[in-house]
């Protein structure tokens, strides 16, 4: 039945000169899906980040091609188990890759590459990263200790500690309130039990990076509580969505994975596709 749906709407599914017709086996609804400010409307569902099977190749002639497994995301306004997706949205999975694991990634591990990459050369310098016991915050710890940061992670379970130390952190805690020292870069998980930036933990010079900006439940951070220590620091806004080619990021890395230099955390599964 689920093969007869799907090919049925094979049949249908309109479909640009730049676009790839997918048959959609696992996807991941996002934190930012879920937590709106307006109203969303009827008949909306949340799930944009998909994997899958390409079904019918794009008319302009560009990979990926039918058959190949791929990773990306939707863009249209109806979501179905049949979708056509930009090529430039998407990226052939290596074959170790799940659909389930490869719906989980795009957002996460392209946020810590951009977090990451927004800092500039980090080999040497003291990064600060709270919310690291899993998802963005892990990542995090991977990719900086993959680029020879000297990474202090705090997590918010002993149980995570022992991940993070394997990760590459050279320093892992459990409580904020135990970090001492000073960091040039801190990435701190906005939610409302951390407030690395108001605890004069920032360096002169140094900035702090506010990540996961849709969490539920959002942490304040007064003026005067961040300035009155560091001189010249600075407090970056980051934005996930930016003009940089997605399928090439998400490539690279899941290039490192096939090679095995990066695992790329532990993330939520996502879910299987409904027929």
């Amino acid at each position: 039945m689920s093969d007869q749906l799907t090919s049925a709407q094979h049949a249908t599914t309109a479909q640009a000169e730049d676009e790839i017709l997918v048959a959609v086996r696992a996807v991941a609804p996002e934190l930012d899906e879920m937590i709106k400010a307006e109203p969303l409307p009827e008949g909306w569902l949340a799930g944009w980040d998909v994997a899958g099977v390409v079904m019918r190749a794009a008319p302009e002639g560009f990979s990926p091609k039918p058959g190949d497994r791929i990773v990306g995301v939707a863009t249209g306004t109806e979501w179905s188990s049949c979708m056509a997706l930009p090529t430039e949205y998407a990226t052939v999975l290596p074959d170790h890759v799940s659909f389930e694991q490869a719906a989980a990634l795009r957002v996460a591990v392209l946020t810590a590459l951009r977090l990451v990459r927004g800092a500039g050369p980090v080999r040497g310098r003291r990064v600060l990263v709270t919310g690291a016991g899993a998802g963005i915050g892990l990542l995090l710890v991977e990719l900086l200790a993959a680029l020879n940061a000297e990474v202090t992670a705090v997590v918010a379970e002993a149980g995570q500690a022992a991940v993070a130390a394997r990760r590459g952190a050279v320093r892992v805690m459990t409580d904020l309130a135990d970090v001492s020292g000073s960091y040039e870069i801190v990435y701190e998980a906005a939610e409302e039990t951390s407030n690395a930036a108001g605890l004069g933990l920032t360096a002169d010079g140094g900035t702090v990076y506010l990540y996961e900006s849709f969490a539920a439940r959002r942490v304040d951070i007064g003026f005067f509580q961040f300035f009155g220590g560091p001189e010249q620091a600075g407090l970056r806004h980051f934005v996930f969505r930016t003009a940089t080619p997605e399928d090439r990021e998400l490539a690279q890395l899941l290039d490192l994975m096939t090679t095995g230099e990066l695992s790329l955390g532990v993330l939520a599964p996502a879910r299987h596709a409904a027929a």
